[in-house]
């Protein structure tokens, strides 16, 4: 080999280690970073049982961006419904504020009433950050913190469930949907719903479309303003 072509291998080996080098370390590294993003992101679990009711379980599963999945179990189905779900920020705040308010994590505290109460239902939540991990069961608590937290977490499954009948109804089943709007009412004004606001784009639409029938169109617009209407009387962009 020639002292010119001793150097050219010499050039490509020192390269092919350098990039070999690299892509270890810069590997690690990115190994590294993920380990630290998912030591510090927070993941929640939210179920609601109830073997009387149907859905018979709601379940929520969530991170701190608000994504997740949301399952629920119909009496008369084998499988469960699995949809995907993404919480507003100012949810997943309001979420994160109980659970530091209570110093969930770290408590030992059971939340349970002295006394079980199973025809209102059972709630678990568990909540996860890093290797640390806790989880609570009830089905009636006197504090008010989590009570106020299983509400929210509630009126959200509730909400989705809703929203899942009203697009079931508007592909499937167009004269049943008045219906699914008077639930959606009747929820809306008894303050079960945990974010009002995210309905808007839906009742927007229906409002527009021509092929639904008339009543329907403007039961759509009206619900869509009551929630722009509490909106802006709450001042706070729909918070509680």
């Amino acid at each position: 080999m020639t002292r010119f072509g001793r150097r050219n291998a010499c050039a490509v080996w020192l390269l092919a280690a350098i990039g070999i080098g690299a892509s270890v370390f810069g590997g690690g590294e990115a190994k590294s970073e993920t380990r630290r993003q998912s030591e510090a992101t927070t993941f929640y679990v939210y179920t609601f049982e109830h073997p009387q009711l149907d859905p018979m379980r709601f379940e929520l599963r969530f991170d701190d961006t608000g994504r997740g999945t949301f399952t629920f179990w119909r009496q008369q189905d084998e499988e469960p419904v699995v949809l995907s779900l993404q919480l507003l920020a100012d949810t997943v705040e309001r979420v994160r504020g109980y659970l530091e308010a209570m110093h969930f994590l770290e408590s030992t505290e059971a939340y349970h009433a002295e006394r079980e109460m199973p025809i209102f239902g059972t709630v678990t939540l568990r909540v996860r950050r890093g290797e640390r991990e806790r989880s609570v069961r009830f089905t009636l608590t006197r504090h008010e913190k989590m009570r106020e937290l299983a509400q929210l977490l509630r009126g959200i499954a509730l909400q989705e469930y809703r929203v899942f009948l009203i697009m079931l109804a508007r592909q499937h089943g167009p004269l049943d949907l008045d219906k699914q709007l008077r639930g959606l009412e009747s929820e809306l004004k008894n303050g079960w719903l945990g974010e009002p606001e995210k309905l808007l784009p839906l009742l927007r639409d229906l409002e527009r479309d021509d092929d639904l029938l008339l009543m329907v169109r403007h039961h759509a617009g009206k619900l869509a303003r009551w929630i722009e209407r509490e909106k802006r009387r709450s001042g706070s962009g729909g918070k509680k």
